[in-house]
This record gives C-alpha cells, structure tokens and sequence, in this order.
C-alpha cells in the first residue's frame, strides 16, 4: 500500500501505549494508579550518593560511577523511578552496548559516527517496571548509605515536573504492568540520559517487545517531531533461542461492526470482538486488563465483556505516539476478574470524525485501518453494517451482504462481510458513480466522485499583459502592463474516466491472478482518495483522484516521465496487487514489511514489462537508482540511512524520504536482481509458490530467500543467497562498476568504487562466441579491483558487463 499502514513501531514498542482521558467504571486498582502517577514526585528523603552501581540488562550496561541518586515516591508499594545526577565533584555515568550484527553497528555509526555505544552522561532519569527499583533499593540497605536531605530537596525541585512528563508518556504502560500484574522479568527499563555529546538520548529495555533493546532520541527538525531509533535488535537470550518472541495477549476470531454515519459525517460504532484468551500459564501478566489499538481520531464510550460492563482507559500524548510511529492509540479494558481462558465476547462502543470533507462534495475517511478496535493485525473473519444517507454511497472490504431500508426513508443501511480471513477492513464515503467489469470469475466494481477534491480545481489566473503600440500614449504619462483574468478552465470530472479505471483495474486483477492464484476474494472495490497515493485493503482500493484523471488534466507538478508512469501505469496495478501481498500472505515482522510493498511494486512493474517492453521497465528502475543515490540534507546518499531490513526506523529526521525510496524503490530492485539471477521460468514459480504455501501465514525474509535458492540454477555462486542476503537486505551501498576485459584470454578486472571495501556482490558477466552463442557467468567483486578468469569454451567476440541491468549499480562502459 503506497501510503504505509504504520504498524510497524507497534511491533517495535509493544509497550510504548498511551492513555489519558479516564473512562468511567474504572477499577480502583487502575484508577488509583493513574492518580499516583499523574501526581509522582522524588522524595526528597531518599537521595544517596551512590559509586559503582550497575545496571545491567542483557545488552544494555549502565554504570552509575560516581554521584547522587534519588528514588520517586512508591506506587503500589514500590518506587517506579530514579534520577542520577553526576554533576558532583569527579561525578560520572557510562553507557555501553554493542548491538550484535553489521547492520545495526551501521545504522548506529549512522547517528554516532561509531558503531558501538560506549558515552558518558551527567544525568539520568530511570524510569521502570522490572526489578530495578528492588535492586536500587537492596544496594542501598546493603551498603548501609546515609540519605542526603539537602541534595534531595534540591534534585526533586528539580526533576518532579520532568518525571511527570515522561510518566504521561509511558502511562499506559505503567498502568498495564501494576494494575494488569506483570511478573517484574518482563517488566520495563526506560533510561532518558542527558549531557552526552550527542545531547539527550534514550535506552530502553523491554521484554514484551520484539526487539527487547532500542537506543534512540526524540528530535525536532523542520517543525516537526521524530523519533530517530539509532539501532534495536533482540536481547542476548532472545537471539540464543532461551526466550520466545512476545506473544499476543489474546487471540481474535471474528469483528461484527454495527456504524452509524450522522449528517456530518461522524461515526458512531458498536464493535463486537469474538477473543479467546489463553491458559493462565501462557499471558504476560496475571491480572485483568485487555489491551486494544484504536484510532487517536476515536473516543471509545462504552465497553462491556460477556455481557458486563467495564473499565475504560485512554490517553494520547506526543513521546508514546512518535516511539510507536502510528496513527493508533492504545486503550485498556478493566473487568472486575480475571478472564477464564476459552472465548469471550468484548463489545465496545466508539465514535469520532474520521471522515473529512475534502471540498466540491469529495470525501475521504483518514483512519482507514484503524477506525475500529483491534489487537495487532490478526487474521480474522469479518460482517459490518452502515446506516448512512441514502443519497451517499459506502463501500467497504468483503462482500455486499446487502442494503436494507430503515425507519427513516433518506437512510439506509449497507451490510458487508467476509466468511475468510483478513487482517484488516476498511471503508470509503461518497456521492459515486459506478462502473463494473466482470471476468472469469473476478468481479470489479469502481466508483469514481462526480468532482475532484478542491485542491486539484483550476484556478482564476490574473495575466499580465502590456499594450497594443497602437494604444500607447504619446509623452510621458505612459499606460502600465494591463490585467487580464480569463475564465478558468472546467474542472476535470473523475467519473468520465470510470469505464477506463475499471478496464485497467479488471486488466490487473486478471494478470495478477494468472500469475498468482486466484485471490482470496472474488470481488474488488475501488474508490477515489485525495491525495497522490493509493492503499490496498482486502478487496478494496483506495485509489489517488490523479489516477482517475487524463494526463494532460494533473497538475503541472506531475507532469515528468516517472510521475505519468506511476499514476497512469504503477500505482492501479500495485494496489490490486496488495490482495495478495499484504492482504493475503503478511510480513513476519517490521522488518520484513519491504517485501510485501516490493512485491506489490514489482509485480505492477511486471505488468507495466508485459505492456510497454522491457526498456520501460529499466527505465523505471533507473529513476529508483538515481533516487537512492540522491543525497540527504546532511550530503549522504538515501541508500546509506540504513538497510532495507529497518523498515520505518528509515523514516528519520535527517531523511524523512528515506523509508518510502529504500522500502519501494530499492526493495523492487532487490526482487528485480533475484529475478534475473532465477530466471522467469523459476521466478514465476516462486511468486506462486509463496502465495499458495503461505496463504494467511507471515513470510520473513529468510523464508523467501530459502524459497528462492532452491530455484537457483545449479552451480550458482551462492547457492544459499547468503551473500545476496548480506549485500542487498543488511547491507548498504550501491556501487560503480567498470570491467576491464580481455575478451580474447578470457581474464581481465572488475573495478569498484563508491562503496566500502568490504562491499561484495556478485555480477554477470555476458560472453558472445563467434556464431552467436552466448554465455553469462557471475563473478563475485571483492574489494577495489577484482581479477577474473574465465574457461572459454569458444572464440569470444565480445564480453559485456550486466548487459540485461541484473544489479543495482553504476556501470561505467
């Protein structure tokens, strides 16, 4: 999908969740809690000075050398945060942490200029859940230390307000690991540290996350806020296979969404969650709350389970929603018990406006997964129903179930749903005219709005225009330039173009269906969305307004060859491709998120091959390498911010670009490289294979290379894409190549530059022997200047350098 469902930090910082605004019925226990928090404070009575401390936790080592430390007031009987101030006589503080593979040291060298963390700070403010406050506390009884009054009315006057802020900004958390009854092993260690040479930054351990350890620093830039993650990976005992990757709280069977559309346009919604809930045994925590995601466009209202109400918590703040890079926002549920494993009913009940006017009658819904209540992106079965005005148009994911009359004649109400399994629904509002192409058995139905969105409408456009000579006056009083405002130009009407889109659209879905399978769903829905992107659901299409517009009706800013060719040619086709690649076989972590928009993009790029030849499509792919070599505010090239395999921790704010060029465009090149390394033959029996073996499975990266090396002609120079895998998914760089050949003895060099010199990767080498056969052999460079000789096995005319553009790379002729 072009514009990124963000889930991604989601995975990342499954405890970085955010909650403010009480519900009603809390329980004591959480209402208490929040309380606590919002009024936690530094006792001013339990500050030490503290020397050789450690906090150690896994991979993470912190040492509080020398300095003064201070606890906060208990809650639920246990401090929850501390500050270390070094900046007493000979004071000191030390961070080390060496993350465990190349591609993390580089993406941390990226932010630091060194590819280990080994920085000392002046001051830390430690906030936490696992055993840290137990630890501080017996360190402090076993060296038997004296309190400080005098230091510690002075570093809480100081620091209470600063605690607070980060306590609102992990509040959710805190709340779910007290009141929902963590065991501390899995509890959270949060370390803000101040005064390093790199300014404020953060360190963070937490079990319940997938990447258990993360180093990164809120910024400011451009007016905007990021959250630059310098690098995260798995704990020591993760990565030794001693403990398992967090598991969901529960899982989700099916959604029943009853929504009400009001005159304007906000929704009221009652959702019902079928979950099941694991043994006592198998959860994170002992106690009762239910954690869901949700829109930070939504309120929730209401909630029961199994009949019963319950407790509703929810906050939104800036620090919670940057680490989690995601529209949603978390909010818990508090039963009065402890849910018995087996199934549950949850409904909860949700309104907000998550449909805006985009002007000229044009509507758009801006939390397209996200309006409705869930719990990671499970598959699930799915029915809704939408009371809405008669004279507007819903469309959503799944089938139409039907439309039924109401009490009132000006509203109906429009039912969906879907007996197979999708991750995610979406819907779309208008005033819409339809077309429908039905073939072999795929049924696609396109809507179009009558106008385009405001920001696309002409404009009056004054001119300036000087006088006829034979109007100019005589002698010095001379006339100035006269204004002209003609008329301006009809807006463009996307509903003339509706039977075009839902030929291209039918054309897409039948290409792709051909070479994949048939998809999980045998009718597709597209509708119009400003903007310059598209998105696919589950059987329905969110699809830019300038792809429904004639060419010479965009605006002047589309107007170049690579921006024609994706909205008229790339985008129809990679959102319909989305039925398969996202939709129907997923990502198995942020990580691998690139391969499903690659996929989605190559196989667009495939159609656009079958369509317009092969030099169309190198024509694309060299506009996605001169992007990646494209340079950054800070003179870097795009494809250095980092590996592929960061997924949105690309998205920075030195590069906020950065993501969406590596994921797309440098992830269609790596698929492109594997292509011409299988062949067609094989390639297309790969893409099959995947859809088919991993339908509603996650696929990893790994899985998909393992896949592919079976494909492999025999005799490859990496059997096992090993190399491949190391170059292209964890690696970065894009190197220049030049061959030096001697066609006649068959030996020569391959020089490189542009590129470390540990950067390897192997290319192809084409041979023609007198007669006309030819021959491709790969090399593997290996450093500046690579030597090669080759058995000939007839008399070679000519030797070419990757003459079918099989790597991504600079190639000096």
């Amino acid at each position: 999908m072009w514009l990124k469902l963000r889930q991604t930090k989601r995975c990342l910082f499954s405890g970085f969740w955010l909650l403010a605004t009480a519900g009603v019925g809390l329980s004591a226990t959480v209402a208490e809690t929040a309380a606590l928090l919002r009024e936690a404070s530094f006792d001013a009575g339990r500050c030490y000075r503290v020397r050789d401390f450690s906090i150690l936790r896994d991979d993470v080592k912190l040492f509080l050398t020398d300095g003064y430390l201070i606890l906060a007031k208990p809650v639920a009987g246990a401090p929850l945060a501390a500050f270390f101030s070094a900046e007493a006589e000979q004071g000191d503080g030390e961070v080390l942490l060496v993350p465990p593979d190349a591609s993390e040291r580089s993406a941390l060298a990226h932010y630091t200029q060194t590819p280990t963390l080994n920085e000392h700070f002046k001051g830390a403010l430690l906030l936490f859940t696992d055993r840290t406050g137990a630890e501080i506390e017996a360190m402090i009884a076993e060296r038997q230390l004296q309190p400080s009054a005098e230091m510690g009315a002075l570093l809480a006057g100081q620091w209470t307000s600063t605690l607070r802020s980060l306590t609102g900004s992990f509040e959710t958390r805190l709340i779910e690991d007290i009141a929902g009854g963590i065991d501390p092993a899995k509890g959270l260690f949060f370390a803000a540290l101040a005064k390093t040479r790199f300014g404020n930054f953060d360190v963070i351990f937490d079990p319940q996350a997938r990447d258990e350890v993360t180093v990164g620093q809120l910024t400011y830039r451009n007016s905007r806020s990021h959250y630059d993650i310098w690098t995260s990976f798995p704990s020591r005992q993760t990565r030794q296979g001693r403990t398992a990757a967090p598991e969901l709280d529960f899982e989700v069977r099916h959604f029943a969404i009853e929504a009400k559309l009001d005159a304007n346009l906000q929704l009221r919604a009652k959702t019902k969650v079928e979950i099941v809930m694991p043994a006592l045994g198998a959860r994170k925590r002992t106690g009762a709350l239910l954690a869901f995601d949700i829109s930070r466009r939504m309120r929730v209202t209401a909630a029961r389970i199994d009949g019963q109400s319950v407790g509703i918590y929810q906050r939104e703040n800036l620090r919670g929603n940057l680490l989690r890079g995601s529209d949603d926002e978390a909010f818990l549920l508090s039963p009065t018990a402890v849910l018995a494993e087996g199934p549950h009913e949850v409904e909860i009940e949700h309104e907000g406006n998550v449909i805006y006017a985009a002007g000229n009658g044009v509507y758009a819904v801006s939390a397209r997964g996200t309006w409705y209540p869930h719990h990671g992106t499970q598959f699930a079965t799915y029915s809704m129903a939408f009371r809405h005005a008669r004279k507007l148009t819903v469309v959503a994911s799944g089938e139409m179930t039907g439309e039924k009359a109401t009490e009132d004649p000006l509203v109906v109400e429009s039912e969906f749903g879907s007996k197979v399994p999708l991750r995610f629904v979406g819907f779309n509002v208008g005033e819409y005219k339809r077309s429908t192409v039905v073939r072999g058995g795929l049924r696609v139905e396109v809507y179009a709005n009558q106008a385009v969105e405001s920001a696309l409408t002409p404009r009056r456009q004054e001119l300036l225009v000087a006088p006829s000579l034979g109007s100019m006056p005589q002698g010095p009083a001379r006339r100035g330039l006269e204004t002209l405002a003609p008329a301006p130009s009809p807006s463009p009407s996307p509903a003339q173009a509706i039977a075009r889109l839902a030929g291209e659209v039918a054309d897409a879905y039948e290409f792709l269906a051909a070479k994949l399978g048939p998809p999980p769903l045998k009718k597709l829905s597209v509708s119009p969305i400003p903007g310059t992107f598209g998105q696919g659901f589950p059987g329905l299409i969110y699809l830019s307004t300038l792809s429904y517009l004639d060419p010479r009706d965009r605006p002047a800013s589309t107007d170049d060859v690579y921006q024609r060719l994706f909205f008229s040619d790339i985008l129809v086709a990679h959102e319909v491709a989305h039925q398969w690649w996202g939709n129907q076989v997923a990502s198995a972590s942020y990580q691998e998120e690139w391969m499903m928009e690659a996929l989605a993009n190559y196989s667009a790029l495939m159609l656009l091959e079958k369509r317009r030849g092969v030099k169309v499509l190198d024509q694309v792919l060299e506009g996605y390498r001169q992007h990646l070599l494209s340079k950054t505010a800070a003179g870097k090239t795009i494809d250095s911010v980092g590996p592929i395999r960061l997924g949105l921790r690309l998205e920075s704010s030195e590069a906020p670009q950065a993501w969406r060029m590596i994921t797309y465009e440098k992830g269609t090149w790596i698929l492109h490289m594997l292509r011409r390394r299988l062949g067609d033959a094989a390639w297309n029996q790969l893409l099959a294979k995947i859809v088919r073996e991993y339908q509603g499975r996650r696929l990893s990266a790994a899985g998909f290379l393992q896949e592919a090396a079976r494909l492999l002609p025999k005799g490859d120079v990496d059997p096992k894409l090993e190399n491949f895998a190391g170059t292209w998914i964890s690696g970065t760089g894009i190197p220049t190549l030049k061959l030096n050949a001697n066609k006649v003895l068959g030996q020569g060099t391959i020089e490189q530059s542009e590129v470390d010199e540990e950067f390897s990767l192997d290319v192809p080498v084409e041979i023609v022997y007198r007669g006309g056969k030819t021959e491709t052999r790969w090399i593997r460079t290996d450093g500046a200047s690579t030597p090669y000789r080759l058995q000939l096995n007839g008399v070679a005319v000519k030797v070419t350098l990757d003459p079918q553009n099989a790597v991504l790379a600079t190639k000096v002729r």
